[in-house]
């Protein structure tokens, strides 16, 4: 097959979406198929790689046409329901393929109200048509079982298949801790609290930073490791030196590939804090690294900490002092010893091969239905197929136009991290 996948953002930028698009590209490429990678940036980002066509934001529709028109899709693959969303959207209708939608984001949460307190007309809007798009699609795509029954509720009704991102897991099996913690300054023998991620808002950072150092100063001889940038470093640093244990504190930026299950493996316990995200990729390499988890009971955790081997999840209402008490038995139980191999056994289910198997079968089916479809609703009137199709773009275009005039007693954009 022949796959274009449109995503508003790609790597080298860092984030759950940018990673998932980038690992089911390469994870299909060694299937046999054919994947180009439409994003927005500037060309030379690219490094002459010919899988992957950047665009202007809001412009590129003729460099799009012309690839796409040399590519010939089979299926196309949006990764955002907005911006590259609708020229995926258009592209799939003016070629008669199959459209799928991954939701990397979901609009209407509760973090997502707070996010955007004060566009609540945008909000509706915004959700409105993400749940529009999806229905105009030959497939849905969610990270989890628990976005996928979520998405049912707010009205999704194509059918949604789970296919989570993948992770390579025996990679992640083999880091060396100690050898990371020799370069990082930590001790040995110290119980190390960690994380890897985005250091934004979002991710609820600022909360995680402070449940640590409350830990931290009950407990003088423990260490914690955060891994990542963003623009919550401030408040993070100033968590650690309010409860006078900066040095204890270790902040290292975004890592090499080859480091990151280094840095895993250095640590004792894994936390995370985020109550918004689709799947947390993070969790799944921590467990593939026989490290336990300690999270929020939340879209995209309960799906992944399964059991009381993987870790453990706390009611997403727990305050900063009851997420340092749960680090605190952990660190307790220590010499107990982790489940190392039950850990590893549960990620690898989600073997990154495995997941692009089955992103492979929604492709195929797609394809399959879409096909029977046409066939059934084919007419010799050009003007019938014609009036569908542009019925179908104003009812996205209406969508469209509602999310615009909520924004014009405004004089900015939100930003809500996903």
């Amino acid at each position: 097959m022949r796959i274009a996948m449109f995503s508003n953002t790609f790597v080298p930028l860092v984030g759950g979406t940018e990673r998932s698009v980038a690992t089911f590209s390469e994870d299909l490429a060694r299937l046999g198929h054919e994947v180009l990678v439409v994003t927005t940036g500037e060309t030379k980002e690219a490094g002459g790689d010919p899988t992957v066509l950047r665009v202007p934001t809001g412009k590129g529709g003729r460099a799009i046409d012309e690839a796409l028109d040399k590519f010939a899709p089979d299926v196309i693959h949006a990764h955002q329901p907005f911006l590259l969303g609708g020229q995926a959207f258009h592209q799939a209708r003016r070629r008669g393929c199959p459209m799928v939608l991954t939701h990397h984001t979901l609009y209407g949460r509760p973090g997502d109200r707070e996010a955007l307190a004060q566009f609540r007309k945008l909000e509706a809007a915004t959700c409105d048509l993400a749940v529009t798009f999806s229905n105009h699609c030959d497939a849905v795509i969610a990270p989890t079982a628990s976005v996928a029954e979520l998405l049912r509720k707010q009205g999704v009704n194509t059918a949604i298949t789970v296919v989570p991102t993948g992770i390579d897991s025996a990679r992640f099996a083999c880091g060396d801790g100690g050898r990371f913690r020799g370069k990082v300054g930590i001790p040995e023998g110290a119980f190390v609290v960690g994380h890897l991620g985005r250091l934004i808002p979002a991710k609820r950072v600022g909360y995680l930073a402070e449940a640590v150092a409350i830990f931290l100063r009950d407990e003088p001889s423990a260490f914690a490791l955060f891994c990542g940038e963003g623009e919550s470093v401030a408040e993070i640093l100033a968590n650690f030196a309010s409860a006078g244990v900066e040095d204890r504190f270790v902040l290292v930026g975004n890592l090499p590939e080859n480091e990151v299950a280094d840095a895993f493996a250095a640590m004792d316990l894994f936390t995370f804090a985020s109550l918004t995200d689709t799947q947390g990729i993070v969790l799944l390499e921590a467990m593939a690294a026989g490290v336990p988890v300690l999270a929020h009971r939340a879209t995209g955790p309960q799906d992944l900490v399964i059991g009381d081997s993987c870790g453990r999840l706390l009611d997403p209402g727990a305050s900063p002092e009851e997420f340092a008490d749960a680090i605190a038995n952990f660190a307790r139980l220590r010499h107990l010893g982790a489940n190392a191999e039950a850990m590893r056994s549960h990620a690898a289910a989600f073997d990154r091969r495995q997941c692009a198997v089955r992103l492979e079968d929604v492709y195929r089916d797609a394809l399959l239905h879409f096909r029977l479809r046409e066939k059934r609703q084919a007419s010799p009137l050009l003007l019938d197929r014609l009036q569908r199709r542009v019925e179908t773009e104003w009812r996205l275009l209406s969508g469209r136009a509602e999310g615009l005039r909520a924004l014009l007693p405004t004089r900015g954009f939100p930003v809500a991290e996903g």
